[in-house]
């Protein structure tokens, strides 16, 4: 993160503590689901929206698997509560060079896998060479490109052993940069970043991170009792960890709910200790003493294929952006205290090195919701395309959530565009993944949220060469200005600040995108469970130094 750069107070990363409802009077409390019966032991039940994808640092890219995955592997760096990278398995703050293009660090010397391995400088070059290799196909592998010779080895023109990341001995490490990184910190608090014990992956091979059998653990926690497709895991405290006298929790007992009403009737039986909610139950409870809501600075939005001779059409796109209210999307289907955004970033995320204004103050909403407009769209549309109708396939998560947004943008689009005919295609998360890696889509129910606080991460998505840009969107003006903020004007914050405002201008003027809502989270929390860390960006919750009171 630019030091010009700021989070706003209120995506601070906070300790949260929150109350328990036990019965259907959504104002009390009453005894929690943890544990603590004067022995010592110490146990959460904890719900997730969704399932495991994978547990390997360098396939892992959704947030649900990140954040579990936070709990069981550390990095040299790891957010403190108060938003910053501080050292993990790093023993100091490092040594960077004056012009930005060395960092060097010490590892801890009492730092060891739960298979009684120490973790060594040779954990960290190995996990950074299997991200840049070509053969592993990492979608993360692009945040490593300002790493010496990493562009080439991802292009299969230099081997992985040339990578700018070299061990000095067991316990140093140094990273070669071939142009100053401001947020590179933030990466090696990033779980892309993380570590892996070399022996084990290749004697796993191809099923390493697929179950809780096939991992190593070097932080607070194990991963324990997952087969790789179930919808329950367990934390067990690591008692190899070398801060393991700070972990207070023996053991956090997951399971996954995605409908929000058999997580609140879960949560109030007093079997869980959360309960993420969401449209009418968020309502019921919205004066409840137990309620937590968390700004993220992740963005909603839908993606489109640009391979579908339909969406190539610019009236159509602006069209299916028109007739979407996103003021009745936020307040009445989601109601959790996601607001509605007129971009691609979200707000409070970060600002002007100059003003300070926040850089969605800087950018105007380009869609607003106007059905008139729309329907003329769609008939100028229907002329340049030549039909009458067309029949577009849309694909999402199966949670509760994304069905609900699924069924209304549905709905808004069929009823409001005559001759348009939407599929939905909700599935679990690991079939989406799949489904928008292959491009097999029309229009994508998609999201982001921040990794390092820092706007290109997200402009970085629709970059035509990008992993993560699915619909396969081009336009060589905006990967001009994009790579003139990486490398020429890197350092001049300024200028990188106009070429990132003026690359959303060009993804507006496009229609490259619709964008839904800044998301927050709503959720039931038990009061018996102290000291949850948040976090704005990267890994969202930390349970790590929680603990539950009597």
């Amino acid at each position: 993160m630019r030091k010009t750069y700021k989070l706003a107070a209120s995506l601070s990363t906070v300790f949260l503590l929150s109350a328990c409802s036990s019965n259907g009077d959504t104002s009390s409390t009453s005894s929690s689901s943890s544990t603590n019966d004067g022995s010592g032991d110490q146990v959460v039940h904890y719900t997730a929206p969704t399932e495991l994808s994978t547990m390997d640092t360098a396939l892992i890219t959704d947030i649900n698997s990140s954040n579990y995955l936070g709990h069981v592997i550390e990095g040299l760096l790891r957010i403190d509560e108060e938003g910053n990278p501080v050292p993990a398995i790093a023993a100091d703050e490092g040594v960077i060079s004056e012009d930005g293009l060395t960092y060097t660090y010490k590892l801890r010397e009492d730092a060891v896998w739960s298979n009684g391995d120490p973790v060594t400088a040779n954990d960290f070059v190995y996990a950074m060479q299997k991200l840049v290799d070509p053969d592993t196909g990492a979608s993360y592998s692009y945040l490593a490109e300002t790493i010496k010779n990493a562009p080439e080895i991802m292009a299969g023109e230099t081997e992985v052993s040339e990578l700018g990341v070299t061990a000095n001995g067991d316990h140093e490490i140094t990273f070669t940069l071939t142009q100053p990184t401001p947020y590179f910190k933030f990466l090696l608090a990033f779980t892309a970043f993380f570590p892996q014990n070399q022996a084990f992956v290749e004697e796993q091979g191809d099923e390493y991170g697929t179950s809780s059998d096939a991992l190593l653990a070097n932080g607070p926690f194990t991963l324990e009792n997952w087969d790789g497709t179930g919808l329950t895991w367990d934390l067990e405290k690591n008692d190899d960890y070398y801060a393991a006298d700070e972990v207070s929790l023996d053991a956090v007992n997951v399971q996954v709910v995605k409908e929000p009403s058999t997580a609140v009737n879960l949560f109030e039986g007093g079997q869980t200790d959360n309960a993420h909610l969401t449209g009418e139950i968020v309502k019921q409870y919205a004066d409840n003493e137990n309620v937590v809501v968390q700004k993220k600075a992740r963005t909603s939005y839908l993606e489109f294929n640009w391979d579908n001779d339909y969406l190539q059409n610019e009236k159509l796109r602006e069209a299916l952006g028109l007739v979407i209210n996103t003021d009745d999307l936020v307040n009445t289907v989601l109601g959790d205290g996601s607001t509605e955004i007129g971009g691609f970033l979200p707000a409070d995320f970060v600002t002007n090195p100059t003003t300070g204004d926040d850089f969605t103050e800087e950018t105007e909403s380009f869609l607003s919701y106007d059905v008139k407009r729309a329907q003329e769209l769609w008939e100028e549309a229907k002329t340049e395309l030549g039909v009458e109708s067309i029949a577009l396939s849309f694909v999402g998560d199966d949670d509760e959530k994304s069905k609900q947004l699924s069924q209304y943008i549905q709905g808004q689009i069929q009823n409001n565009l005559p001759g348009i005919s939407i599929e939905l295609r909700n599935v679990p998360k690991k079939n989406r993944l799949a489904l928008a890696d292959s491009r097999d889509f029309d229009v994508l129910l998609t999201g982001w949220g921040a990794d390092f606080a820092d706007a290109i991460n997200f402009m970085d998505l629709l970059y035509s060469d990008s992993p993560y840009n699915e619909g396969g969107y081009a336009n060589a003006e905006y990967d001009a200005l994009i790579d003139q903020a990486k490398t020429t004007n890197a350092n001049d914050d300024e200028k990188r600040w106009a070429d990132l405002q003026e690359a959303h201008t060009i993804l507006t003027d496009d229609f490259a995108f619709i964008p839904l809502y800044q998301e927050a989270e709503t959720q039931l929390r038990n009061p018996a469970v102290e000291g949850i860390i948040l976090n704005s960006v990267g890994v969202e919750f930390d349970l790590s130094r929680a603990s539950v009171k009597n």
